[in-house]
């Protein structure tokens, strides 16, 4: 309104919580038209206040479509975040100025406003509808009221509130964090710059990111290096982390905390599972930066979270994990699977995409999903998960298959030498190697022992769960290779056992056949000695004997 003004009282005074802002009010008159001429829903009151669904909270759940390779889709939720109060009709705000623009300048201008309140392409094609008239003093509208906003320059009338008089310029906001204030009083401040980021327009939130987000930077380092913080430093941080999606919620703002290092590692220091609300923000923007963020946005996020767990002497999944472990907290458990959904999903490279779920599953999340409380949203993201380790399992089993037709001996031999070569791998791929000549040299029983090892490599390294093995299980590897012993095997092996157990019974039987043994190799008894020095004694628990022992 021409009319209007904001008084801006000292910070201490100011709560913010309900005076509409300059963009509030152009979203509100941009709406009501839309309204009035279209089928959109009408605004929803609720007391005095009017709460119009004008922005969408980006940061949440997705469901991967498409091929594998294509990012998932974020499946966009109503968040009405921003409230408008009931305005009186606008009064016209031409003048000699704005009647002289040609149409092609108030198109242009008009362009540049809805950059500006940062609308989505499905906002802006209706309000490029309208007439001229109307573009251009909605234009000479938003042009005053915003200069006056950044400037911070009083105004009275329409925008005024029983509760609330106060709006701050981008600079005032950037003067009280550079200042020292108290913590209380830092609370106060941090609700309403979280306000003001999420009303005011992009050029607004432009303005104040220049120096602004590195301040918020420095604060968030400060309260998270308290090895003791106090419940007054929780509450910080967690406005913190509020202003710093606010910020993040335009094209702009989201770039500048890409380009900030230290944005990324103070969000992964900042997860704590016992800090249930402010987690559940981190983790979300961590969700909605890894879909949506640059090519490279996955290797920085995982940098991030590894730097963090170092500094915690901890995994670098754990303190994800160990959300899904609070079930009290169902939002919580919710966009931890987003997370992890998208950290798995992101990389185009199979065996990344393997490594990454594996070392969840390490971490404890085998254990934890079976224990999960279905609900809707929760099932969606455990369905995503599950969907994409099945089309993982199938697309590693079709490349066995290519690598099985393509790769004939001895090439397959020279491609894995190469692979381990002059690596940690190398000692035991040479003890396998010196295992197998150990086979028993016998026409018929070597293939059986190729076959036994065969399924024991194939069931280690295709796991049927789809998980690595525990490398750090030491006892016995229970592989299960009864299938493959056929029934004339058994059959031989039952036929013998009896014949010999008939023939250590008889009465008549010499002292030289009550020392019959069967070692395991032909070079070597079972104890590893030569055949020749062998001796029922010496083999048994040692080697696989029959003996009268």
């Amino acid at each position: 309104q021409s009319s209007s003004q904001i008084t801006a009282p000292p910070m201490s005074q100011c709560k913010h919580s309900e005076s509409p802002t300059p963009r509030e009010i152009l979203l509100d008159k941009a709406y009501m038209s839309l309204c009035k001429h279209s089928e959109s829903p009408t605004p929803t009151h609720f007391g005095n206040a009017t709460f119009c669904p004008l922005q969408r909270d980006r940061i949440t759940s997705f469901r991967k479509t498409g091929n594998k390779k294509d990012k998932p889709l974020i499946q966009h939720s109503t968040d009405p975040l921003s409230t408008q109060v009931e305005m009186p009709m606008p009064q016209p705000l031409f003048d000699d100025r704005s009647m002289n623009l040609s149409e092609k300048e108030i198109n242009d201008l008009f362009e540049k406003m809805m950059e500006d309140m940062n609308l989505n392409e499905e906002r802006k094609a209706p309000l490029r509808g309208k007439d001229l008239s109307t573009k251009r003093e909605m234009v000479v509208q938003y042009i005053s009221a915003t200069a006056k906003s950044i400037t911070g320059s009083k105004v009275t009338g329409g925008l005024r509130n029983s509760k609330h008089e106060c709006t701050l310029s981008s600079q005032e906001y950037i003067h009280e964090l550079r200042s020292g204030i108290s913590e209380d009083k830092l609370l106060i401040c941090l609700e309403s710059l979280r306000v003001s980021l999420t009303s005011n327009p992009v050029s607004w939130v432009n303005n104040f990111g220049h120096e602004g987000l590195g301040l918020l930077l420095d604060a968030l380092d400060k309260l998270l290096d308290k090895k003791q913080p106090e419940s007054i430093d929780k509450r910080n941080q967690h406005k913190l982390i509020q202003c710093l999606k606010a910020f993040m919620n335009n094209k702009y703002g989201l770039q500048r905390i890409l380009g900030d290092e230290r944005s990324l590692h103070l969000l992964a220091r900042a997860i704590d599972p016992k800090q249930t609300s402010m987690m559940t923000e981190i983790v979300k923007i961590l969700s909605a930066i890894c879909i949506i963020g640059e090519e490279n946005i996955l290797d920085k996020i995982l940098a991030a979270m590894t730097i963090a767990a170092e500094r915690n002497n901890k995994e670098r999944f754990a303190p994800i994990v160990e959300g899904l472990e609070n079930h009290e907290a169902q939002q919580l458990q919710v966009a931890c699977m987003q997370l992890i959904n998208a950290l798995v999903t992101s990389p185009d490279d199979l065996d990344f995409r393997i490594h990454l779920r594996n070392e969840f599953l390490r971490c404890g999340l085998k254990k934890i999903l079976p224990e999960l409380k279905e609900t809707e949203e929760l099932d969606i993201q455990l369905k995503v998960f599950n969907e994409n380790k099945e089309e993982d399992s199938i697309e590693l089993s079709h490349r066995l298959d290519d690598i099985r037709a393509e790769m004939e001996y001895p090439f397959v031999y020279h491609l894995l030498s190469n692979m381990v070569k002059d690596t940690g791998s190398e000692t035991y791929f040479l003890s396998i190697l010196q295992h197998l000549l150990l086979i028993r040299n016998d026409y018929y029983i070597r293939p059986q022992y190729y076959k036994v090892i065969e399924e024991c490599v194939s069931q280690v390294v295709l796991h049927r769960s789809g998980m690595d093995p525990d490398f750090g299980y030491r006892e016995r590897l229970d592989v299960d290779f009864t299938h493959l012993i056929g029934r004339s095997a058994r059959a031989l092996i039952s036929f013998f056992n009896t014949s010999l157990v008939i023939h250590i019974l008889s009465p008549n039987r010499s002292k030289a056949s009550s020392d019959i043994f069967f070692c395991c190799t032909a070079r070597t008894a079972g104890c590893g000695l030569p055949r020749k020095t062998c001796s029922p004694l010496t083999c048994i628990g040692k080697g696989s004997l029959i003996t009268n022992k």
